[in-house]
């Protein structure tokens, strides 16, 4: 019987567990699936037109993430959109896109084959032990629960941070101090820089959080055993 040689088996697809980076200018187009988006936000409070949103994207090969400075642009990103982007510019592990910037539609009979493992490392969230690994000037984003929060001044807070592979702290800014965020919550954080000396997460201009309350337990019935007190 033939054996199967190993050269003649399929061979598996590298996916990729980082965004992937572009540096400087570039023509495009770039078909992209759009995998998620946030709200637009000012970032700049000394100016209201000062507006963004971040965005996920990924190719059948690669994903990005995306600052789009162009905020009527955010009905184009929508999840599971096909869209060409054209004119954008790679800077800090992000693409950007401002007003000069073209995104289209792609034709909607057009698919593109997205592997589930691919999107899972697309919108997953960076262990914390990983993450005092990696060099300063990394951009992080993922959610994580808040185990300690420290007001220093107006415009500072520190969080401690944790999962079950460690504990790091967040120093916020700023606009972001407005944020009704407690001990127990959860921060979605987005494009929060990695410092050294001390090790830490610190908001930038750019950054976003969104803050994820704990669901409350609904009222279980009462069962047999429960005691009521009845007044007369």
């Amino acid at each position: 019987l033939p054996t199967e040689t190993p050269s003649s088996k399929p061979r598996l697809k590298a996916v990729p567990t980082e965004a992937s980076i572009e540096e400087g200018f570039q023509k495009g187009p770039k078909e992209v699936m759009v995998l998620k988006a946030t709200e637009p936000f000012t970032y700049d409070p000394m100016k209201a037109e000062k507006k963004m949103f971040h965005a996920t994207v990924a190719t059948e090969s690669q994903f990005f993430q995306v600052k789009v400075f162009h905020v009527s642009l955010k009905n184009k990103f929508i999840p599971k959109n096909i869209i060409a982007i054209s004119d954008y510019h790679g800077r800090n592990g992000f693409l950007e896109l401002y007003g000069t910037s073209r995104v289209s539609d792609v034709n909607s009979d057009q698919k593109m084959e997205i592997s589930s493992r691919l999107i899972q490392n697309a919108k997953a969230t960076p262990k914390i032990n990983t993450l005092y690994s990696q060099k300063p000037g990394t951009f992080v984003s993922g959610i994580y629960q808040v185990h300690k929060k420290n007001v220093l001044s107006e415009n500072i807070i520190l969080y401690e941070i944790q999962d079950n592979t460690g504990k790091i702290e967040v120093l916020v800014y700023g606009r972001l101090t407005n944020i009704n965020c407690e001990e127990g919550d959860k921060l979605r954080l987005i494009c929060f820089e990695l410092s050294t000396d001390p090790r830490q997460l610190r908001s930038v201009i750019h950054s976003f959080i969104k803050v994820i309350k704990p669901r409350k337990n609904k009222k279980q019935p009462l069962g047999p055993d429960s005691h009521m007190k009845i007044s007369l």
